[in-house]
């Protein structure tokens, strides 16, 4: 999750819904119902955002967080439309662990029409119990109302546009994902990305709330919800919620993070074995922009367990990966031989007691989890101190350096 919009680790979760609402909603009608005149089409503007240049866009904004932060349902929904009742129930979710969100800029840019914005949100998330707060960029669609007031057009959020609860404009979708992808939008995304990463790497606390706690919480919600759906089914009680449609999967990416799914928490999940027909990147959602959780090499077996558009849902190590569909197969795949002579090597993995000090002889880099390709958390040089939490069979141990927690071939520490 890229972005760390206002889901953070939630972003991926939304994606294993498959139990969700798709009805028509008409995106010119705002919260009351009113009508909202259309006015001729413009083409995105060549001029930069425009940094909190409308008053009434920052109060709407400020407004809106503030209630979310509060799980204010009554509130959101009197200036966002639509917000499903699986959306309400998710805010109120995760508004327990948010404490306020606070510097909120927004960066506006004209919508389809006169009468709206679109709107980058740079925000910074305060958790409940953690002391740094966590960088993140959310974005908006507003219109105007009939007596000029303003309001937020909820098709355009992240959650619905991952669930697709309810049908949006694919003219204004368009228009979005041009944006999205643009120069100056990656570049800011970038710049939120960098101070995320760099936030996580300073307070533990906060790296445990955005990677582990909230993602359970989420996990135990969503088999809540689908739980629910089942015995409504198995009661009689007449369900209209329908599996969504695929979404586009080069659209911005929800959310974020690592999908932690495990496969007990949904064991009616049908399953087939799968093999890379390359190496490829396994992300956290259902986008190339999506969090980047690992890599499989040529010819690696996993399991898939669903699709979402062109990419397929695999359990990658107990957690929730994305990985382009065309990058695999259900015909068994040779591995590479330098591969194979890699795997023999380590069928026999190091172990190196828990709370060892070892002092290294080579630079190291730390990693964000077990991969080659997760993130740097930093590089350790020879002549420092790591101390080991644990080896596991994969040939990683977990280590802490610096005070800073992360990753490392066995192989490195002997």
């Amino acid at each position: 999750m890229k972005e760390h919009i206002r889901y953070f680790t939630a972003g991926a979760l939304f994606l294993v819904l498959v139990l969700v609402l798709v009805n028509c909603a008409n995106p010119e009608k705002g919260p009351g119902g009113e009508k909202v005149p259309g006015t001729e089409a413009v083409s995105v503007e060549d001029e930069p955002y425009e940094l909190n240049a409308h008053e009434d866009v920052n109060a709407l904004i400020n407004q809106y967080f503030a209630a979310y932060a509060s799980g204010d349902i009554d509130t959101l929904t009197s200036i966002a439309t639509p917000v499903s009742e699986k959306e309400q129930a998710y805010i109120s979710l995760y508004s327990q662990y948010v404490e306020e969100y606070r510097n909120i800029n927004c960066y506006t840019k004209q919508g389809l029409d006169s009468r709206s914005y679109m709107v980058a949100v740079q925000i910074d998330i305060k958790f409940k119990d953690v002391e740094t707060t966590a960088p993140g960029l959310d974005f908006f669609y507003v219109r105007t109302n009939d007596d000029g007031t303003l309001y937020i057009d909820n098709l355009y959020s992240n959650y619905n546009l991952a669930n697709q609860e309810n049908a949006f404009d694919t003219s204004v979708y368009s228009l979005l994902l041009k944006l999205i992808n643009g120069d100056e939008h990656l570049a800011m995304q970038s710049e939120v990305q960098k101070k995320y990463e760099s936030a996580l790497a300073s307070d533990a606390a906060l790296d445990e709330m955005v990677k582990t706690t909230i993602p359970n919480a989420i996990n135990e919600w969503i088999v809540q919800m689908a739980s629910q759906d089942t015995e409504a089914v198995e009661g009689g009680t007449e369900s209209t919620e329908q599996a969504p449609e695929p979404t586009e999967t080069e659209a911005p990416e929800e959310s974020e993070a690592p999908a932690e799914s495990p496969d007990e928490q949904e064991p009616q999940k049908p399953q087939e074995m799968v093999y890379a027909t390359d190496k490829v990147n396994v992300r956290g959602s259902a986008s190339t922009e999506g969090e980047l959780i690992g890599s499989l090499e040529k010819g690696t077996q996993i399991a898939r367990t669903g699709t979402e558009g062109e990419w397929s849902i695999v359990d990658y190590g107990g957690q929730t990966g994305y990985v382009k569909s065309e990058y695999l197969s259900t015909e068994v795949v040779e591995k590479d031989p330098e591969l194979e002579e890699e795997e023999n090597e380590s069928s026999n993995p190091v172990s190196i007691a828990e709370g060892t000090v070892i002092t290294l002889k080579e630079a190291v880099n730390i990693r964000a989890s077990m991969s080659e390709t997760a993130d740097k958390i930093g590089t350790a040089y020879e002549g420092e101190k790591v101390t080991v939490q644990m080896s596991y069979a994969e040939g990683w141990s977990k280590v802490t350096w610096n005070g800073k927690t992360g990753y490392v071939k066995s192989s490195l520490l002997q």
